[in-house]
Formats: C-alpha cells, structure tokens, sequence
C-alpha cells in the first residue's frame, strides 16, 4: 500500500514538473516608472512603455517595443515555488539590476530595481 501511495505521488510530481514547463508564456507589458523624476535604462523616460514578456522555462526576458529594442534576461530560478521573489540580471554594461515578483505565475507584475538609483519601474500586463 505503502509503495502504492509513493508511486502515485511521485508520478504526480512528475505531471506537476511537465504542467510547469508548459507554462512558457508571452505577453505585452506596460512599464510605468514610480518616480517621474527618474529617467532610468530599464524603463527609459517617463512616460508609458511597452515591452515585450518573455518567460521561457527558467528564463524571463523582457523587449522594449520601441526602435531601440534593449532587451534584459533573467534566470527565474531563485524564485520562491509560490512563483514570488527577486532575481538579478545584469544589463549590457554589467551593471545589477533586480526584478521582483509576488507570488503567482504566468503573466502578471513586476517590478526592476538597480542598484544605482533609487527608481522602480513597474511592468504590468498590458489589459
């Protein structure tokens, strides 16, 4: 019985483990910097800007949908399994950069600090 019991669930895991994968998703995200005043390279100048959202796997890399197109990867793995969290990335010039999550999956909101400035921008599912 025993045996039983320890089979199915490690069956389960295995399902769990491949429902996770297909989770991959991608979508359009505003990002809106807290503070106006900042004018930061993630989140460029003030006003609203759209980004491309892709979570792949492990792997989170968001595109700005401007001529520009900087885009910025990170690696998902230090998150928490409640999908919450912050990991770091670093942009073209080396330089830290942390994204945050709450908990949840697929699309939702986050947020980027750095750590040379006090500015967040926050990047919300485009509705």
């Amino acid at each position: 019985m025993r045996l039983g019991l320890f089979l199915t669930t490690l069956i389960g895991l295995a399902g769990a483990s491949h429902i996770a994968s297909a989770a991959d998703t991608t979508w359009i995200a505003v990002a809106t910097l807290e503070n106006p005043a900042c004018d930061t390279s993630i989140g460029g100048p003030p006003g609203p800007t759209d980004w491309q959202v892709d979570m792949k796997g492990n792997t989170l890399t968001f595109t700005r949908q401007t001529t520009t197109r900087s885009s910025f990867t990170v690696d998902l793995k230090a998150l928490q399994p409640d999908g919450s969290g912050r990991v770091v990335g670093k942009d073209d010039k080396k330089r830290e950069f942390y994204v945050t999550f709450d908990p949840g999956s697929g699309a939702r909101p986050f947020q980027v600090t750095n750590s040379l400035t006090p500015c967040k921008t926050v990047f919300k599912p485009k509705a």
